[in-house]
């Protein structure tokens, strides 16, 4: 199972989507009756005890592995009771809310539309609401033995809207590529092949990189819309990451040729002066790794030091 969050400013359409009569089951109800547009507009009165809060509406998706589906697929109160224990452990209590369950996927899920603002006028607390959500979801699969929900890497694509298919295909080559490249240029040029164009956004007054967004098949979406993970700074701490296990995977290479040379240089030698020159001069193994080590740690204080800046093209 996993849970899928967002937040809003307006109940009438998340309202009236969950609630689509061909397409889902209304298993619950708190605060709020009636007609879709009814329960949107009592939704809207209740916020009005807090005017601060801009996004008013809390929306979860429960999503579930179609390997529970045959459990899940007639089970309502089963279902029901989950999203019961997911709501408690989140701390969505005593305020309103909706739970409905939908019928037009092959994986079971439900969904949760609720009142950021409870019934004494407070607003619930979304300090780290995404880690809790994953630790929460995880901790309930394993209570009720279900199965964990796949996610992008599993989706039928035969199903997708274009808008959709485009977006997981950029997922996919980001997925693929951050393993392996280094550096923006070469994260570029390897999405290029993809027939993927990656651009920067950049501040007009201090041209200063705000983000990245990526373009496929004439559609085009930010990094932090295709994933979390491929946000700019995200993609740009990546590839620090790889820059700097590549800094230890060649010395190590290295030590391991000039060790192999040592040893070749002993097992043909019959004189036993040249053991010692080859474990004392400057260019052995140690002193190799020793100096990589230097350098690597000098780059690491300059990187931190590069990171106080901005970044300017």
């Amino acid at each position: 199972m996993i849970g899928k969050q967002t937040k809003g400013t307006s109940f009438n359409g998340c309202v009236c989507y969950v609630l689509k009569e061909e397409k889902s089951k209304l298993l619950e109800a708190f605060g709020v009756d009636g007609t879709p547009e009814q329960m949107a507009e009592q939704f809207e009165l209740q916020s009005l005890l807090n005017d601060k809060v801009k996004n008013i509406v809390g929306h979860t998706s429960l999503n579930f592995s179609p390997e529970d589906s045959d459990r899940l697929k007639h089970d309502d109160a089963l279902m029901l009771q989950i999203a019961h224990d997911y709501m408690k452990l989140m701390g969505i209590q005593n305020m309103q809310y909706i739970v409905a369950r939908h019928i037009d996927r092959e994986h079971p899920h439900c969904h949760i539309v609720f009142n950021r603002v409870d019934n004494d006028g407070k607003t619930i607390s979304d300090k780290n609401d995404f880690r809790r959500n994953e630790k929460i979801c995880k901790m309930l699969t394993a209570k009720y033995r279900l199965h964990f929900a796949n996610g992008k890497n599993y989706i039928n694509e035969e199903r997708l809207r274009p808008y959709d298919r485009a977006k997981h295909e950029i997922y996919k080559a980001l997925k693929e590529e951050l393993s392996q490249v280094q550096n923006w240029a070469d994260l570029k040029d390897a999405l290029a092949d993809r027939d993927i164009d990656m651009k920067f956004k950049v501040s007009r007054t201090t041209r200063e990189i705000q983000g990245v967004k990526f373009e496929y098949n004439g559609f085009s979406f930010s990094g932090s819309k295709i994933s979390r993970e491929f946000s700019y700074l995200n993609i740009d701490n990546r590839l620090e990451e790889n820059a700097c296990a590549s800094l230890f995977e060649s010395p190590k290479q290295e030590s391991r040729h000039k060790e192999d040379n040592v040893q070749q240089s002993v097992s043909h030698s019959d004189d036993g002066s040249s053991i010692s020159l080859g474990l004392l001069n400057g260019n052995s193994s140690y002193d190799a790794t020793a100096a990589e080590e230097a350098e690597f740690n000098r780059l690491m204080k300059k990187k931190k030091a590069k990171r106080k800046r901005d970044f300017h093209l």
